[in-house]
């Protein structure tokens, strides 16, 4: 074996590197480390779930809905800007000054599958409480939808028959 190498005991199991790089410390960090370094703060995900499945898109909007402190929010704000998932706009109203809103990127828009997967996990094993549920359904027909896992076939396949193996 290598210095890189990996060893994954099974489906399922948690890969190991069996050296550290350089410095002593493992820095290596899978995607979804690399994906919680963007979303993971308190209220980004909240931030993107009404930019992403309600069509918001103002400063103001955003912290009437949440509840959030401004500062909070216009850093939040830019770090999704910066990190490609949202767009910073400016329009300007009739007899009001320049403001901006704040549009999903393609990236943006591709995490509405994570916002949903998110939120069925969330009915299943959260149930109740005092918030809202979003439920999706199609356009036209209304039809409710569900997040799985779908093989190249389009074939759904069992979140248990699924192994992850990393690749370096």
């Amino acid at each position: 074996m290598t210095g890189a190498d990996l060893v994954v005991d099974g489906p399922g199991a948690v890969a190991e590197e069996m050296s550290p790089r350089a410095g002593g410390a493992d820095e290596r960090v899978c995607t979804i480390g690399r994906v919680i370094s963007v979303v993971g703060d308190k209220w980004t995900l909240r931030i993107l779930c009404e930019a992403a499945l309600n069509g918001v898109s103002r400063f103001t909007e955003f912290q009437d809905l949440l509840g959030i402190a401004t500062d909070v929010l216009a850093q939040r704000l830019t770090k999704l800007v910066d990190e490609g998932l949202l767009t910073k706009e400016s329009y300007k109203e009739p007899g009001q000054r320049a403001r901006f809103r704040y549009e999903l990127t393609g990236a943006g828009g591709e995490m509405r599958l994570v916002l949903a997967a998110l939120q069925q996990w969330g009915d299943v094993h959260r149930p109740g409480g005092s918030g809202l549920t979003e439920v999706g359904r199609t356009l036209g027909a209304n039809k409710a939808v569900r997040v799985d896992f779908v093989d190249e076939d389009d074939a759904v396949v069992p979140a248990d028959h699924i192994a992850y193996r990393y690749a370096i």
